[in-house]
């Protein structure tokens, strides 16, 4: 039997003649290549976040128009403007054409004004979403001086009186919940819209004053030559959504609130001189503002006020928002922002395991284990939506921290190992949950957090040969 030789030449090592040794370059484990790898993944799938950022804006976009919804079957936010005295007047600039004239309108407010509020809140639900609505009852009490309304007139003008009238207001009139009772000195005044219709032109004269809020009036016959103070005394009922301000209407105005709302939100131009939000023992909270004539920053009377310089959001009103104490979207939206870095802690997690034992992850186990990351974002939304925040966090937490360590038994084939990764991934769940409700330390947190777990990899890798096998410790 012949035997044949095969005398073809192996090829050299490191692959086909004039190309340098690969192995030279790229060992066979390079713990070097394999944690730029594993940086490498931990960005690629920061974009499945992306996509979980995109659905939390879909839900935020559906609570708002829930909000809307509700708003407009209530009122939305209001806003109140309490008595003032108005009268227009005309007056002829030229006196070569008497006959042109240009109109105006002056303003006379309260030298004191005060305001009792009992604010009634309760959820009412829309779909999935809980949107908080109020119910406000108004006792108003201001005292006046007529001759300040008088003395708003221009020299040279001529008041009509038969159009002189009390005015309030509210931002929108269908959260009305009754008639508004109006009197003065204790003898109840008839309460009228006071509106204008249809177009009208440039110059044309309008006896009620300019204001971006619906207005009510009412008529007080002997405003013209009446002497000595004026009390008014205005009660209303108003119904609303998420905000309730009061606009400063008097030189000195001052407000007290009652309300069974947990945890408001004071915003507007002026804050509460003091409240009880936030006591313990305490149901609901009361809180009590003032506004001083000079730092509401309007004259007290005039011919050229600016009515809605006292009633815009960023002015001097006194205002409180009713919102959720935990808004899931806000909170999901802010975890998201360091979504990047919580998937870069656990793979340096996984990456710490690999060079300290034998066993070792496939990248594609790294995915898994980044896939399951994103989808604790979802849980935690979807969970938030149903049964609160913090509830919905310990459960969606447990079960992707619960997965992750069972998986990690698999890869490593070791059952120390899986507790070693639910210890870890435990404290990293933590700190997110902390970045989530430390709103104003979350930067601070994170920075301190990212820098141990740097920290901690270097230490621990200290021994690690990076071109190839790790070596012993020394």
């Amino acid at each position: 039997m012949t035997s044949t030789v095969d005398t073809t030449p192996a090829p050299p090592p490191g692959g086909p003649p004039g190309l340098p040794p690969l192995e030279r370059f790229l060992p066979k484990r390079s713990a070097g290549l394999k944690l730029l790898l594993v940086c490498a993944l931990a960005l690629v799938m920061a974009i499945p976040a992306l996509f979980v950022y995109g659905v939390v804006h879909e839900r935020t976009v559906g609570s708002r128009e829930a909000m809307n919804s509700v708003a407009g079957m209530v009122g939305g936010n209001q806003t109140v403007l309490g008595p003032f005295l108005a009268v227009p007047y005309a007056r002829a600039p030229n006196t070569d054409k008497p006959d042109t004239l240009i109109y105006g309108t002056a303003i006379a407010f309260a030298e004191t004004g005060t305001v009792a509020a009992d604010v009634t809140v309760e959820e009412r639900k829309r779909g999935i979403y809980l949107v908080p609505v109020f119910e406000a009852d108004l006792e108003m009490e201001a005292v006046f001086d007529p001759q300040a309304l008088r003395d708003a007139l221009p020299y040279d003008a001529v008041p009509v009186w038969s159009d002189a009238r009390i005015y309030s207001g509210v931002s929108d009139t269908r959260g009305l919940r009754g008639d508004v009772v109006l009197s003065a000195d204790g003898q109840r005044l008839t309460v009228e819209p006071a509106t204008t219709t249809g177009y009208r032109e440039a110059g044309e004269y309008n006896p009620v004053p300019p204001a971006s809020m619906s207005l009510a009036a009412a008529e007080l016959a002997d405003l013209e030559t009446r002497t000595g103070p004026l009390t008014l005394s205005l009660s209303l009922k108003l119904s609303g959504a998420e905000r309730f301000s009061l606009a400063p209407f008097a030189k000195s105005t001052s407000m007290t609130m009652v309300s069974n709302w947990e945890d408001p939100s004071f915003t507007g131009g002026v804050l509460p001189v003091e409240h009880t939000a936030g006591d313990e023992g305490v149901d609901g909270f009361t809180a009590s503002w003032s506004v001083p004539y000079l730092a509401r920053d309007v004259p007290g009377a005039g011919a050229r006020i600016d009515l809605n310089q006292l009633t815009r959001w960023d002015g001097h009103d006194m205002a409180v928002r009713f919102v959720r104490p935990a808004n899931p979207y806000q909170s999901v939206e802010r975890a998201l922002k360091y979504a990047a870095m919580f998937i870069g802690f656990v793979f340096l997690t996984y990456f710490l395991f690999e060079v300290t034992q034998t066993a070792r992850a496939h990248p594609a186990q790294y995915v898994l284990v980044g896939l399951a990351q994103s989808i604790f974002y979802l849980l935690l939304l979807a969970f938030a939506e149903r049964m609160g925040f913090d509830l919905a966090f310990l459960l969606a937490a447990g079960m992707t921290v619960g997965l992750i360590a069972l998986y990690s038994v698999s890869v490593f084939k070791s059952l120390a190992t899986g507790f070693k990764a639910f210890g870890v991934l435990s404290g990293i769940y933590g700190l997110i949950y902390v970045l989530m409700r430390a709103e104003d330390q979350a930067l601070l947190a994170g920075a301190i957090a990212s820098f141990a777990a740097i920290a901690l990899t270097m230490f621990m890798t200290r021994n690690v040969n990076w071109y190839g096998e790790r070596t012993a410790a020394a």
